[in-house]
């Protein structure tokens, strides 16, 4: 896409069933499934790190802080770029934003809110936003808590970077720092419009939701749709030597990363790079992180295990679908 570029806002884990594994790193850095490198060793298009803030009013999740991005107003003077793409980093999805470039750039929006029509899968919270239209054009935003519509938005848009840097002036006179907020307060007078996300999206705010999304990817088609289509989900290379499959081991519908030795039985479950599962152990159902060690006579079912986890033989841990087993990193049991 000509004249734009692209901002990931980091945010915070909003619900504390995530906080085991945030304590040690952002909801942006969970480790997530698989995929190839992210090829940004390049000296054009590439991708810089800029500072943050602090995402939380006293009682409220601030949805986009325009103090993440006045802090980094000498960025945004620099680009060139007309247009800026912001977007959350705890979503999965392929999206193709060309799609929802070109709509904003026939409409000559202001703002071009992404969205998608309701799903109840996607467990949109009460700070989530709905989106009216009035003859094609946003008319509306409302909470949940508030009004709901057909159409939510998935924290995605496109926005006009003179038009920017506007709120970001009227955000320092008026003391209101939610980009959203100063969208819904302001929608009579900006160029608002919607573009329709489609295919496969969901959003990891919360333990079921990171569980049920892992798990997503030992579907076929999902895993074709994130992994193998023509819009590809790419992440950073590891050189690794490939998994040891000793004669014990039995694995079916699971994801196993390289380095691992196996001589146990997975099944319905992802594993890590670097993981040794010793024998008469099973898994299933299970997410297992880097360099963990399971011993032997184990077995997992509904288990998270984050890095660096040691399991002694003969243990059973036992979780629910809803609300599996989480062992923090470097856990010793």
């Amino acid at each position: 896409m000509k004249n734009a570029v692209g901002l990931i806002l980091n945010v915070d884990g909003e619900d504390d069933s995530l906080k085991d594994f945030l304590q040690h790193r952002s909801l942006s850095t969970l480790p997530f499934g698989t995929g190839k490198e992210w090829s940004l060793s390049r000296k054009t298009q590439d991708l810089s790190i800029l500072s943050g803030s602090n995402n939380y009013h006293i009682g409220r999740l601030i949805k986009v802080n325009l103090r993440n991005l006045q802090n980094n107003r000498g960025f945004l003077d620099a680009t060139g770029a007309e247009h800026i793409l912001i977007a959350t980093p705890n979503l999965v999805t392929t999206f193709d934003f060309k799609n929802a470039y070109d709509i904003h750039l026939k409409n000559d929006s202001d703002i071009t809110l992404i969205f998608k029509k309701d799903d109840p899968l996607y467990h949109l919270k009460d700070n989530d936003l709905y989106l009216e239209f009035t003859r094609n054009r946003v008319s509306g935003l409302h909470y949940k808590r508030e009004h709901t519509t057909g159409h939510f938005f998935t924290e995605m848009f496109f926005v006009k970077k003179s038009v920017l840097e506007e709120l970001l002036d009227l955000s320092e006179r008026t003391g209101d720092w939610d980009l959203m907020d100063m969208i819904k307060y302001n929608i009579d007078t900006l160029r608002v419009f919607g573009a329709q996300h489609t295919g496969y999206i969901k959003r990891v705010n919360c333990l079921e939701n990171y569980m049920k999304t892992s798990m997503d990817l030992l579907e076929y088609e999902i895993m074709q749709e994130l992994f193998l289509g023509k819009n590809s989900i790419h992440t950073k290379i590891k050189d690794n030597h490939p998994t040891l499959y000793n004669d014990p081991a039995q694995v079916s519908n699971s994801i196993v990363g390289s380095g691992c030795i196996i001589d146990g039985t997975i099944n319905h479950s992802i594993i890590f790079r670097d993981t040794q599962m010793n024998v008469d152990s099973h898994i299933q159902n299970s997410i297992i992180m880097q360099r963990c060690e399971i011993g032997r006579n184990v077995n997992l079912n509904y288990v998270v295990m984050d890095k660096d986890t040691k399991i002694s033989d003969h243990t059973t841990l036992v979780g629910k679908p809803h609300a599996p087993i989480v062992l923090k990193k470097g856990t010793v049991i």
